[in-house]
């Protein structure tokens, strides 16, 4: 068991709960976007001050509409009494800050094309909000206000600079 921070350490978010009798926990985590590419090892801050590492072997996204969480497993905890004793525990990951970087915030400047290929326009902006982030895509101009949902984005790009759409055209309308 490692007493000091291990350098290079990333805050990932934290236990909330137990879940089920098989030592199932239920995390938030602060940065949704970091859960894509969840390190094998997370660490766990006792309250002792001891960090312990653990391999996640499930993750599984829990539906909320107010927190990001989800359902993992770690290898080495195998009851409710065991998940219980990492309730508002801090979750760390090796994983580089740089690569917890929400996808929402690295688009300004991409190309917005609708579901036939067509472009709306370019990402000038992203707005926060509780809900969900919404892109502000300047068309000309207009200003077209598309929600990151499931609904109107359902691909993003990185290497085309990218960000593919559907069901926009009522949006569009409303510019």
């Amino acid at each position: 068991m490692i007493k000091k921070t291990p350098p290079g350490l990333s805050e990932l978010g934290k236990v909330v709960k137990a879940q089920g009798t098989r030592g199932g926990l239920l995390i938030e985590v602060f940065n949704p976007a970091s859960v894509n590419e969840l390190p094998e090892l997370v660490y766990i801050r006792y309250p002792d001050k001891q960090w312990v590492p653990y391999r996640l072997s499930d993750v599984r996204e829990h539906k909320s509409r107010s927190r990001n969480l989800f359902f993992v497993i770690l290898e080495g905890i195998s009851s409710r009494t065991e998940a219980e004793s990492l309730r508002d525990l801090t979750l760390m990951t090796d994983q580089p800050v740089s690569a917890i970087e929400d996808e929402e915030s690295s688009v300004a400047g991409y190309n917005v094309l609708r579901s036939d290929g067509s472009h709306i326009g370019v990402v000038s902006d992203i707005l926060e909000t509780p809900a969900y982030d919404i892109l502000v895509i300047q068309a000309g101009e207009k200003q077209v206000l598309i929600p990151w949902v499931d609904q109107y984005v359902t691909d993003c790009d990185h290497t085309e600079e990218q960000v593919m759409t559907k069901n926009t055209l009522d949006l569009e309308s409303l510019a």
